[in-house]
Order: C-alpha cells, then sequence, then structure tokens
C-alpha cells in the first residue's frame, strides 16, 4: 500500500444502529484487494465500519465523519506526514489518527507532538498483533514503539532550556520559524522577508543551534510547541 501526495475526496458513510464499534476510516493511496481485506478485518474484529478513504488532489478533512483515522504511512515522506497531520488537525472535530506501516520508526519520534495522535505501528507488524493494538487504542490507550518514546524523551526533557531558549529567539527568527510552520521554502521565506536566501540559511543555522534541533521538520515541530 503506497500513499501518493493528492487525496481523494473523503467518503461519508451513514451511521449504521447495529454497529457497536467505533467508526473507521483508512486512509491510503488506492483501493484494491489487499486495502479491502484489511478493512474488512477491522469490520469484523470491532463491529464497526471501516471505510476505505483514496486520496485526490483536493480534499478537506472537515468532511471526514469517523472516530479514528488509520493512516497509511506507507511511502510517506517525514514532511508529507507533518503536512497530512497539520491538515487534519485543523478540522473542526477531528478524528483521532493512527499511523500504520511505518518503515523506519526511529525517525517518526515527531508525530507525538500531535494530539491526536495515538498510535503508531511498525510496517512489519503481524496482522493479529496490528488488530490488539487497535483494541487498546480504541479502549482509550495509546501505543507507539519504545524507540520513538525514547527519541521523544531524550530530545525534549529539557523544559529549563527550552523556556530560556524561546526568550533568546529574535523577532526575525520567530518569523522565520512560523514560515516554516507553513511548510514554506528557503526560496518562499527569503521573498517574504526580502532578504537572500543565503540570508535565510544563516538564520537557520542560528535557529536550530538555539532550539537544539537538526532539521527544519524538527523545527517546525518545535514552534508548534513553544511559540
Amino acid at each position: 500500500m503506497n500513499l501518493h501526495k493528492d487525496y481523494a475526496r473523503l467518503k461519508i458513510v451513514a451511521a449504521d444502529s447495529t454497529l457497536k464499534g467505533p467508526s473507521v476510516a483508512f486512509l491510503t493511496s488506492s483501493i484494491n484487494l489487499q486495502t479491502s481485506i484489511f478493512a474488512g478485518h477491522i469490520e469484523t474484529e470491532f463491529q464497526t465500519k471501516c471505510s476505505i478513504v483514496q486520496r485526490l488532489p483536493s480534499v478537506s478533512f472537515e468532511y471526514l465523519v469517523a472516530d479514528y483515522l488509520l493512516l497509511d504511512c506507507a511511502d510517506l515522506s517525514k514532511l508529507e506526514l507533518d503536512q497530512l497531520l497539520r491538515d487534519i488537525h485543523a478540522a473542526i472535530d477531528a478524528p483521532s489518527v493512527i499511523l500504520l506501516n511505518v518503515d523506519d520508526t526511529s525517525e517518526f519520534d515527531f508525530v507525538l507532538h500531535w494530539e491526536k495522535v495515538l498510535g503508531l505501528m511498525p510496517s512489519k507488524s503481524d496482522a493479529k498483533v496490528i488488530m490488539e493494538r487497535l483494541g487498546r487504542i480504541f479502549c482509550g490507550e495509546y501505543w507507539f514503539p519504545r524507540d520513538v518514546l525514547h527519541n521523544f524523551l531524550r530530545q525534549h526533557r529539557r523544559p529549563k532550556r527550552w523556556m530560556d531558549t524561546t526568550a533568546s529567539l529574535t523577532q526575525r527568527e520567530r518569523q522565520i520559524l512560523e514560515l516554516i510552520c507553513e511548510c514554506r521554502t528557503n526560496a518562499d521565506i527569503a521573498s517574504v522577508l526580502c532578504v537572500s536566501e543565503h540570508t535565510v540559511k544563516s538564520h537557520l543555522y542560528k535557529i536550530y543551534r538555539k532550539i537544539g534541533c537538526k532539521n527544519r521538520l524538527e523545527a517546525s515541530s518545535w514552534a508548534s510547541q513553544n511559540l
């Protein structure tokens, strides 16, 4: 199951009074036999309706009617995933999110910044294990691999430093962080601020040192929590 950058218009599923489980939507790149079988397992296991949502160029998550959104992360970059989560959280009554098919979990600790993300399933997870973990999440728990939690704790258990760091940022550095949160490129930022790309890169280098981040994705996550 591969995800592309485009999404399909989300399908609204009519309520069924005979269903007992939470409403679930499965966001993936294409509707095929594999995705249909997976959705069928969800419906059988949890006595619910699992709608398969395909991505197309324009979509509004405002139209998504579901308690939980299962997001297929196969071949999805960190930047693309971060933007997807940003779009989902911007929606009114956004569903809780569970990430599936994550290849390198150690690189995805940034998803813990997003409050709607309740779980992350590695791509090599056994089907029975996935169902067991989904059941725990549907009952109000969280489930994340240990490496994701460890990386997150190592990076963010520095409250005093972070408090001081926020105060040390200049107004221009704050502007750049805000633009990074909007997924702007260096060229975009240079155009908005009427400076050169070299100047933008220089500011970014200083910002990364001040807030203890390695790249713009980590900086975006930091800014979302601290600015």
